[in-house]
């Protein structure tokens, strides 16, 4: 391969490309194997990055090193640092850049010196991370963009405001702790990633002690029109809208805020074209000011705005809890959550969406229009069917979320289970998603005329259960107060699901066979090693889809469960043991797992001693 990148011959990628998931199961089994041969020293460059190419990172590092090939080479220093991190291998790629860093204009190298300054974090060295954002930040404008989470989806060539630079080095720490925080959740280290998340908040309370931020006229106005005290002010970014999963966090959050966990003053701040569901984030308009960028407020005042949160921000990744403790922030909805229902506190969301679009006649009249369009009659109940598939976000097999994926063939039993009792399946989803095949009382509304954002949350509002897996739609539902059946579910987040939820996750097992326990998948290390296929696949992992009779007899617990009749139970003891084993009570809410799931898994997802972990460590 070396020879072929050298001579530049056509399908060289396409080899080392295809050889890389070999290569990964070689290194999962034999970590200290070796690539690389002698062709390494005439080639040495071309080689370091062939094998970068099939994943051989450990090997090129040694390789730069050894030649101080990133002296001669900043891109392939930077190439090798980013995949030195994606391997959770922060030590070394912090090595390898505090030798290039001394080299080299970091101004002008502001992508290296940015990646500098997560590793300088990560390593405890604070007053370096700084210096290393700020000169990122003088060689790149959007480096000075608040950070909280990349949900928010920003624009690039931003333009700084002076509160950019009046936030100092507080700010930059606040920015760059949630920016490093989120990447090592991604590369399957988010038990660090918390720590950060909490330094982001004490950063953000030092800031606001100790500098009081100069507004324009123009943002002072707005905040004086609202009638909002900096003190009370409570920022929501645009992460909080972007996807209809956090959109139902937002619910979530307003909860919080009714039971006495926080106050203040919320204002949500929004691009209309980047709200996930249109729709459902209206139901937030008597919880919060909403201020709209472009419409309600000019593009430079919310963007003003929005570096406020860096003062005013609330976090969206970390909750501090009215006993002091910092939690990750899906920690604390679900303990919400379960807190709400021991209260018989009602659904909010659900009383918003009939307040405002259940007396309009279209509305109703276009829900008639598609159910006898379709052949149901007015009485018919129905479910609603989501499955997580590749198609949303054009993802590649075996990489990323795709481990959350699964075939829609396994779930055609539990659609007959529906069927035969005289329901429908309405299908939600993508345009581009599975087909289903022709079949009575089932209805592929995703791929329909009749789709759109509205009809996705009224299908959902009047379903008699929901049928879903870990993904965004699934809190529309949890908003809603539906029963929902949860498969093929995989998580490194606590979950915020009621007593109506039922769920069976998808089983992991190691290249020996064995299944990891409930207390591996809600404990540190496996639980953070789920969030993605490939940090799995390096650790000797891998995710399996639930079978169809698991898929289908969850789906019977829920249907009973929204019939009024008494689901399936377990002997109590099992589900003691069960319970014993989460990390946290409270990791699914107020929800249970399968019964059927628990049964047929006991031994294996159950067991204790040497070869699992003790819960207890998140």
């Amino acid at each position: 391969m070396v020879a072929v990148e050298a001579s530049r011959v056509r399908g060289g990628r396409r080899l080392q490309s295809a050889y890389q998931g070999h290569v990964t199961s070689l290194l999962a089994k034999r970590p200290a194997r070796r690539f690389s041969g002698r062709l390494m020293r005439q080639f040495p460059i071309v080689a370091a990055r062939v094998l970068l190419r099939i994943g051989a990172c450990r090997e090129a590092y040694e390789l730069v090193m050894q030649g101080q090939l990133g002296f001669r080479s900043t891109d392939l220093a930077s190439w090798t640092a980013r995949e030195l991190f994606e391997h959770g291998e922060f030590e070394k790629a912090h090595r390898l850049l505090s030798k290039v860093a001394g080299q080299v204009d970091l101004e002008r190298e502001h992508h290296l010196a940015f990646l500098k300054g997560g590793l300088d974090l990560i390593a405890g060295d604070e007053a370096a991370a700084v210096a290393s954002a700020r000169k990122a930040g003088c060689g790149y404008s959007d480096y000075m963009r608040p950070h909280q989470n990349m949900a928010a989806r920003p624009a690039q060539n931003y333009v700084p405001n002076p509160l950019d630079s009046a936030c100092g080095s507080r700010g930059r720490l606040f920015d760059l702790c949630n920016y490093t925080g989120q990447r090592l959740t991604h590369v399957g280290r988010g038990e660090l990633g918390i720590g950060l998340f909490e330094r982001a908040l004490v950063a953000q309370s030092q800031l606001r002690g100790n500098v009081v931020p100069i507004l324009s006229a123009e943002l002072a106005a707005l905040l004086t029109r609202l009638g909002i005290p900096l003190d009370q002010l409570r920022i929501l970014a645009e992460e909080w809208t972007s996807q209809i999963g956090h959109l139902g966090m937002l619910d979530i959050l307003f909860r919080m805020r009714d039971l006495g966990w926080w106050s203040g003053r919320p204002v949500l701040v929004v691009r209309r074209n980047l709200v996930a569901n249109k729709p459902f984030s209206r139901l937030f308009e008597r919880f919060a000011e909403v201020v709209v960028i472009g419409e309600s407020v000019s593009q430079t005042i919310g963007e003003e705005l929005l570096s406020l949160q860096r003062w005013y921000g609330m976090s969206f990744n970390v909750f501090p809890l009215p006993s002091g403790d910092v939690v990750p922030w899906q920690e604390a909805g679900a303990l919400a959550v379960v807190q709400w229902e021991k209260e018989g506190r009602g659904h909010p969301l659900r009383d918003e969406y009939d307040r405002i679009f259940g007396s309009r006649a279209e509305v109703q009249d276009s829900f008639q229009r598609m159910r006898e369009a379709f052949g149901m009659k007015p009485d018919d109940w129905y479910v609603c069917l989501h499955t997580r598939d590749a198609a949303h976000y054009s993802e590649v097999e075996g990489s990323g979320q795709t481990h959350r994926n699964s075939p829609i063939e396994s779930y055609l039993d539990a659609v007959h289970f529906i069927t035969d009792r005289g329901g429908w399946v309405i299908k939600l989803g993508g345009p581009n998603s599975p087909k289903l095949p022709p079949m009575d009382r089932v209805i592929d509304y995703a791929r329909s005329r009749f789709r759109s954002e509205l009809m996705d949350i009224c299908l959902i509002r009047h379903a008699k259960l929901f049928i879903g897996t870990t993904s965004g739609l699934t809190n529309v539902a949890i908003s809603f107060g539906v029963p929902c059946a949860l498969v093929n579910c995989i998580t490194t987040d606590a979950q915020l699901w009621t007593g109506g939820v039922r769920f069976a996750p998808k089983p992991i097992r190691r290249d020996d066979g064995t299944m990891l326990t409930q207390a591996q998948l809600t404990s540190s290390p496996w639980r953070w090693r789920q969030f993605d296929a490939g940090v799995l696949r390096r650790r000797g992992a891998q995710p399996y889809n639930n079978t169809s009779d698991e898929i289908s007899a969850v789906v019977e617990e829920v249907e009973a469960l929204a019939s009024g009749r008494p689901p399936a139970r377990c002997p109590s003891a099992l589900v003691v043991r069960w319970q014993k084993q989460l990390a946290i009570p409270h990791y699914y809410g107020a929800s249970t797992i399968s019964s059927y799931y628990l049964k047929k898994y006991e031994d294996a997802f159950l067991r204790s001693g040497d070869d699992a972990e003790v819960p207890g460590n998140r």
